[in-house]
């Protein structure tokens, strides 16, 4: 039943695992069943520790990892007579092997692959007599005998000390479910097995016949099975168990609910060629494997399901978030957060990095160490290192931030208050910087910082930061291309007693090299076909080694059969590769993929790289600019994003690519004048007469003048953005009819915008480009005449009322308001039928929206931040029928929610922070299905959540930080279903939890609990809330 092949161990270690593959596309041969004495390991695994007669260790953790966790696997029934199934049957498959792939070699993945992943876990397997032919010594255990062994044999293994998962294939997982059961049962042992099974936290199936085999039942062995000429009475007690099995698996489930185990598995969808005249059998049917929820059917026969192609194989994928799952779980009984600040690392850079030298060294280094730097050129994965260092280490610190060094400018009190914004405590991201400012003490503070692509201006920077914090409990790792600027940091943190070292990031090998490149050409199951293979190594040799390189020339060939196709992307390599400059040459490597795109595609790309990227211009904004001058933008962008040329951010997020991607837009906009001048650069970026009428997009800083006539002869220009204040002179300011985005910050002189839209179309053919203006400004004079056919408006003025040019605007569909002075909005404002999103921000006088404001039947986002004034939403607000995302922050005189406010049956997201008059929810909340997010943070006066709360069977995460609640959750609390994060840091009333801990805990998918402290209380304030050892022991004891 779970076979496979064998094989003689060598004394000599694994070489770097296979990590591409093709799909399997036939059943395991006969010859696989055969004993095969000179069968081996092209290269052999790390030495396994045997620690009783049954029990290997395949892995455990080292001196700097506590063990947290036992993994022990329980392979099946053997064929043969060899006597090394608890290894063979969970090695990687080999069989199929691509012309591509350099090595065949086999490995016991439980023993490589997932310490790698799991490295507080350790590995274990268990052997015993499976066989199903009989000799003198095998074949004569039945499952009875074996699981009453195995049980003695773990407990003697110390298995039981922690929490605990089992995977079993087929007959493994039938031995399982034995061993669970008279563990339960057990006179001789009772004082230790209830513990033990306490320990067990899951298991794992991989094609287990939970309700019987008929290909067990129904065969007769003897004669069509060519290696069973001599069956053992194990076989005969096969076909027995199976035909009861249905009592096996009542027991065993009834075990699992009692002890709250989750159960995942795998089945096979392919059936096994395993008899003797070639015909293929399904060995478990679906409706025999199938358990659970957690359990998937694979392209994989009986044998192959245990024996994963590469990492990227759905059945090793299955169980590694299994096991997170459950870590996951370990982790929230015990109070641990669930990290907003790590940083997103692609897998395949986890896999090659995570096994490096240089990670481990560096690693090891800040173990004992406060500073690192990483050297390296352009693209070589500096900042892919840098962030996963970062996650690994961030749970150590208290405060901790990931910033890039292009965010941090100008002098040192601006450049600090970027760090205090970017700074997250405790994992979670506070919204005010200054909060963390206010409140920790930097020289008790232990802090993680990176700086991702420093220069000059901030060495002096981290010199004064790490001077300030706790420097020798804190850690600090900076990246640059330049070798210079991180020798004078290492001089600078030597001048303060703390060791540093630079580590200098080199390009990967061929081999490394292949395995990303294929990652993204061909992702698995995807395999290259035979007229391309020969160019794969000849384009992975002229990548470099670079991992951006690869990683574009990867997705722009992906899934590539044309070998035309291919035989161009090597020549046009070839060409780059007669550029001596490095980044000159880097970049035109790039290139090749820009070059792929269509005309309207390439100037999305240019937009994004020279006015988008780490702006203050979200994607959504970017795609609403977009749609009028490109239009089909989502499909637009995803085409960017599936080449690797920008990031996949959210809607709200702004546009992030990489540094060298962005370098490349740079070069190529310039051919395009788009450009940045600054009063400093005026004389070397000057755009002369003869350009400016091809004038794109133009950046403005440091107070530069605005000549009027110069910006109305830039006829093509869509984007102009002022950084800082717009000097104007005394003229008047007439854009050209083509500008769709306008920024404009500070001190405004005497600005007047006329954007000429009633020029007759044949004079100006563009003047349709003239719909989206995007403006943030502060008016000191003059009056304001916006185009009619705005869509989006962002508007910084210190308005007293809403002035007649915004409101005849009937096309907008984006509205923000900063910094405004009007107390009410004229009833004219809800003429904007196609309003989508508005924004409220600091408008501090503002009361209340218009009695009419349901009228935005298609309002899908609605912000108010900071309107210290606000009083009330209107009786009509439950008609926003598509409203989907509603932020409410800081609102202080707003009371109440009106009573309809169930009626918002979109609802996907709600935020309510920082309403300290809001006393209760209305007893409708409970009709938001549609409920997700819910965040109800700093809310000191709500008393209680209603009764209705229970209904919000969508809700995934609830957050109450700060919230005085006074009274008990309601019952129905525990009858959300799918809440899987619950965050009460500061909330852990002691007139509310020692009452409601049952109902939290019957919240069957919850995973974090998140309970810390962010800053201490007084004395005074303790007595009212349970500590965090408190909480804990109520918790453990509930």
């Amino acid at each position: 039943m779970a076979l496979s092949p064998s094989f003689e161990i060598v004394e000599s270690r694994l070489e770097e695992p296979l990590l591409h593959s093709q799909p399997l596309s036939q059943s395991i041969r006969n010859v696989t069943f055969q004993p095969q004495k000179d069968s081996v390991f092209h290269a052999a695994p790390p030495k396994v520790n045997q620690l009783t007669d049954n029990i290997y260790e395949l892995y455990t953790p080292g001196a700097t990892s506590r063990l947290r966790l036992d993994v022990v696997f329980f392979h099946g029934l053997q064929l043969d007579n060899t006597c090394d199934a608890h290894l063979s049957t969970w090695t990687s498959s080999d069989a199929h092997l691509s012309t591509w792939t350099s090595r065949g070699s086999k490995e016991v993945w439980p023993m490589i692959w997932l310490p790698e992943e799991f490295p507080e876990a350790r590995i274990l397997c268990v052997k015993y007599d499976a066989r199903t032919t009989r000799s003198a010594e095998y074949g004569r255990l039945d499952l009875h005998n074996a699981a009453e062994n195995l049980t003695v044999s773990l407990i003697h293994a110390n298995v039981g000390q922690h929490p605990i998962i089992l995977v079993g294939h087929c007959y493994g997982g039938l031995l399982i479910k034995q061993l669970c059961l008279q563990a339960h049962m057990s006179e001789t042992l009772r004082g230790r097995n209830p513990e033990f099974l306490k320990r067990v936290k899951g298991v794992f199936f991989y094609g287990t016949p939970h309700r019987g085999s008929s290909f067990f039942e129904n065969v007769p062995f003897s004669e069509n099975v060519g290696v069973l000429r001599d069956a053992s009475p194990l076989l005969d007690f096969v076909k027995v168990l199976c035909a009861d099995s249905a009592r096996l698996h009542e027991n065993f489930d009834s075990l699992r609910s009692t002890h709250k185990w989750r159960i995942a598995g795998v089945g096979e969808l392919l059936e096994s060629d395993i008899l003797k005249d070639g015909e293929k059998v399904m060995i478990v049917h679906e409706a025999s494997a199938r358990y659970g929820t957690e359990f998937t059917m694979e392209r994989e026969d009986h044998f192959s399901l245990c024996m994963p192609w590469s990492r990227s194989s759905n059945t090793y994928i299955r169980l590694t978030e299994f096991i997170q799952r459950i870590r996951e779980d370990i982790y929230s009984y015990k109070g641990m957060r669930n990290r907003s600040d790590l940083q997103m690392v692609p897998k395949m850079a986890i896999i090659l990095l995570r096994k490096s030298l240089l990670f481990e060294t560096v690693r090891n280094f800040l173990g004992a160490n406060p500073l690192v730097g990483l050297h390296g050129m352009g693209g070589v994965g500096k900042t892919t290192l840098a962030k996963m260092l970062f996650n690994d280490l961030c749970a150590e610190f208290e405060c901790t931030c990931f910033i890039p060094g292009f965010r941090l400018r100008g002098d040192y009190k601006e450049m600090e208050d970027i760090l205090y914004s970017s700074m997250y405590h405790h994992g979670q991201k506070i919204e005010q910087g200054k909060l963390i400012r206010d409140r920790i003490d930097p020289t008790q503070t232990r802090l993680l910082l990176v700086l991702d692509d420093i220069d000059d201006v901030h060495v002096e920077f981290l010199w004064e930061i790490s001077s300030k914090f706790d420097c020798v409990n804190s850690r600090f790792i900076f990246t640059s291309q330049n070798k210079e600027i991180l020798d004078r940091c290492i001089v600078n943190s030597r001048d303060q007693g703390g060791e540093a070292c630079v580590f200098d990031v080199d390009c990967l090998s061929h081999e490394k090299s292949k395995e990303l490149f294929m990652s993204h050409a061909f992702p698995f199951p995807t395999e290259p076909s035979p007229s391309v293979t020969e160019w794969i190594d000849k384009i992975v040799a002229k990548c470099e080694g670079l991992p951006l390189t690869l990683e574009v020339m990867g997705s722009y060939l992906k899934k590539e059969y044309n070998e035309y196709t291919w035989i161009d992307c090597l020549l046009a390599l070839d060409k780059a590769e007669n550029i001596a400059n490095f980044r000159e040459r880097l970049w035109l490597k790039l290139q090749i993929s820009y070059d792929r795109l269509n005309p309207m595609e390439q100037e999305m790309f240019l937009d994004a790289a020279t006015l988008f990227c780490n702006s203050t211009w979200n994607l959504q904004e970017a795609k609403t600019c977009w749609s009028v001058l490109y239009g089909f933008e989502h499909i637009r962008w995803k085409t960017l994003v599936d080449l690797s040329l920008v990031y996949a951010v959210r809607e709200e997020d702004c546009i992030q690519m990489h540094e060298q991607m962005r370098s490349l837009g740079m070069k190529l906009g310039g051919n395009r004048i788009r450009s940045i001048l600054t009063k400093e650069k005026s004389s070397s970026s000057s755009i002369t007469p003869m350009n400016t009428e091809e004038v794109i997009a133009l950046r403005l800083g440091g107070c530069m003048p605005l000549d009027a006539s110069h910006i109305f002869q830039m006829k093509k220009l869509r984007y102009l953005d002022v950084e800082e204040e717009l000097m104007c002179g005394e003229d008047d300011v007439i854009f050209p009819s083509s500008v769709i985005l306008l920024r404009a910050r500070g001190e405004v002189n005497i600005l007047r915008l006329r954007g000429e839209v009633n020029i007759h179309d044949d004079l100006v053919p563009d003047c349709s480009f003239l719909c989206s203006l995007l403006c943030s400004l502060h008016f000191t004079d003059g009056n304001v005449h916006l185009p009619g056919c705005l869509v989006a408006l962002d508007l910084k003025a210190p308005l007293t009322y809403l002035p007649r040019t915004v409101t005849e605007n009937r096309d907008l569909q984006v509205l923000k308001f900063e910094d405004c002075l009007f107390e009410r909005l004229p009833q004219t404002f809800v003429e904007f039928r196609r309003l989508r999103h508005l924004t409220f921000s600091s408008c501090k006088e503002l009361r209340s929206l218009p009695e009419d404001f349901g009228r935005f039947s298609e309002l899908h986002s609605l912000e108010l931040h900071h309107c210290y004034k606000f009083e009330a939403l209107p009786d009509s607000f439950g008609n926003l029928h598509s409203l989907k995302n509603l932020m409410m922050v800081s609102l202080h005189n707003l009371q109440k929610l009106p009573e309809n406010f169930g009626a918002l049956s979109k609802l996907e997201s709600l935020k309510i922070s920082d309403a300290h008059n809001i006393y209760s929810l209305p007893d409708s909340f409970g009709r938001l299905t549609q409920l997700r997010d819910l965040y109800l943070d700093n809310m000191s006066n709500l008393l209680a959540l209603p009764s209705s709360f229970g209904k919000l069977s969508q809700m995934r995460r609830l957050s109450m930080v700060g919230c005085m609640m006074t009274k008990e959750l309601p019952r129905c609390f525990g009858n959300l279903l799918n809440l899987t994060i619950l965050d009460i840091r500061d909330c852990r009333s002691v007139k509310v939890y020692p009452g409601s801990i049952h109902v939290i805990r019957r919240l069957p998918k919850l995973r974090y609990l998140i309970v810390e402290t962010n800053f201490p209380r007084s004395k005074s304030e303790e007595t009212s809330y349970l500590s965090e050892r408190q909480f804990r022991e109520l918790w453990l004891s509930g």
